[in-house]
């Protein structure tokens, strides 16, 4: 099941932490420099795409002109992530080491 945008926008600037503002959750719920500019970048990208969508509908944000730059920007956030927990899975001790 699809959330709305809204519930999606909350989860970032509220709960995960808060795109505005990164950089005080390095090593909160963000493992890197990278992540965090990363991040910074999203949440620029999420206020412009609102600046576009007066209503604050999801066809509005879907039909932004920037709605593609939030698209790229979170996918590469998302690669970055993955690629740090799994390098972080990766350090964790084996069960033969313990």
């Amino acid at each position: 099941m699809f959330e709305n945008l809204d519930h999606v926008f909350h989860t970032l600037f509220d709960d995960f932490c808060d795109a505005d503002e990164p950089d005080w959750y390095l090593g909160v719920s963000l493992r890197s420099e990278e992540e965090v500019a990363l991040m910074r970048e999203l949440g620029a990208a999420l206020n412009a795409a609102a600046d576009e969508a007066p209503n604050d509908t999801d066809a509005e944000y879907l039909r932004a002109p920037s709605w593609p730059t939030v698209v790229a920007v979170a996918g590469r956030l998302a690669q970055v992530m993955v690629a740090n927990d799994l390098k972080e899975l990766v350090a964790l001790p084996s069960n033969d080491e313990t």
